[in-house]
């Protein structure tokens, strides 16, 4: 009696042993997967902080060339600084492009611009030639800084 006891005290211990093993070659397998699938992320993420970095250096040179209207510019940048860091346009190089877009980020565009009849538009845009003229040398000298920029590593 004591050995079939003995047998079978032996045999549930094989088994959860074996149980034990399966799992913990499962959960193995299990945490290498996840490792690899975050360092995807995790370049996936770098590659997009680069693309941000390089289109904000692309906006900056074009508004610094003059090539693209400093409003335009401005709001442009500024969106995409904040995607790429909160912190960013919020430096004191960058006050003034920061000061153009608070200034000018409420302006209707697009079919709310449309939308407005022409003395409507006209008062618009004389309301922004004038903080484009007020801001214009500072806004390309920021930019100008802005396309040389050296963004911090995100990690």
């Amino acid at each position: 009696m004591y050995w079939i006891l003995l047998s079978i005290a032996a045999v549930i211990i094989t088994a959860l042993s074996v149980a034990a093993a399966y799992y913990w070659i499962k959960l193995n397998k299990l945490k290498k997967e996840q490792t690899k699938q975050a360092q995807i992320n995790q370049q996936a993420w770098l590659t997009a902080q680069e693309e941000l970095a390089s289109d904000i250096r692309f906006l900056a040179n074009s508004v610094a060339s003059q090539q693209c209207e400093i409003t335009e510019g401005c709001l442009r940048i500024m969106v995409l600084m904040n995607r790429l860091d909160e912190k960013l346009p919020h430096q004191e190089q960058f006050k003034t492009i920061l000061l153009h877009y608070q200034n000018t980020q409420d302006m209707p565009h697009h079919q709310a611009y449309k939308a407005l009849n022409r003395k409507q538009q006209h008062q618009l845009d004389q309301a922004r030639f004038e903080l484009e003229d007020r801001h214009r040398e500072q806004i390309i000298l920021e930019a100008k800084g802005l396309s040389q920029y050296q963004f911090n590593s995100p990690i």
